[in-house]
């Protein structure tokens, strides 16, 4: 069976839209919205981008302007669920999303013969999150991922390790300080 990049399903577009929803609430008590949104380049998560802050952004007549990094994708296995769709696939299905340089045109990263090792895969969120503080100014930016994703994020930052849950949506709030002598990207 293959199941190449596999779409977000019912009770996944279900959670996205509460979160939609939550998003509404909390910004009508004064949360700040994210000035800067990124997302997987996987279909599941470019729309659960979509479903959770379109309403959001609407309301304060803001256009959904995301930026797709490929950086910032699920653990590489050898599951066709993690193999992304083409660059023009997701350029046409979604055009208002902003697609980075690095995102090739085909999918060089899945391999059907090889999973990336944790090592491997936390260097990778390293390197995202090494991107997004070095060139990003925005004070609140947003990630949207996935669970092993979020699991690599938190060994980056030296967060305490707990398993995310697949089919759940998990907020995830960290604050990143320069330190004053320390070179850039060392100290989390």
């Amino acid at each position: 069976m293959t199941w190449v990049d596999a779409r977000l399903t019912e009770d996944g577009s279900r959670l996205a839209r509460h979160l939609g929803n939550l998003w509404v609430e909390w910004d009508a008590m004064g949360v700040p919205l994210p000035e800067t949104l990124y997302t997987s380049p996987l279909a599941r998560r470019l729309e659960t981008t979509m479903l959770v802050y379109e309403p959001v952004m609407a309301k304060h007549g803001r256009s959904l302007r995301p930026v797709v990094k490929e950086l910032l994708r699920e653990r590489l296995t050898n599951h066709t669920c993690d193999k992304r769709s083409s660059r023009s696939w997701i350029a046409e299905t979604y055009p208002e999303y902003v697609l980075e340089r690095e995102l090739e045109m085909v999918d060089t990263l899945w391999k059907k013969d090889r999973y990336e090792t944790n090592d491997e895969h936390v260097a990778r969120k390293r390197r995202l999150l090494e991107d997004v503080f070095a060139n990003d100014k925005s004070t609140f930016v947003s990630l949207t991922t996935h669970s092993y994703a979020i699991s690599a994020i938190l060994e980056v930052v030296g967060a305490p390790h707990f398993r995310v849950s697949e089919r759940a949506i998990n907020p995830l709030l960290i604050k990143a300080e320069e330190v004053e002598g320390e070179p850039r990207g060392t100290d989390w």
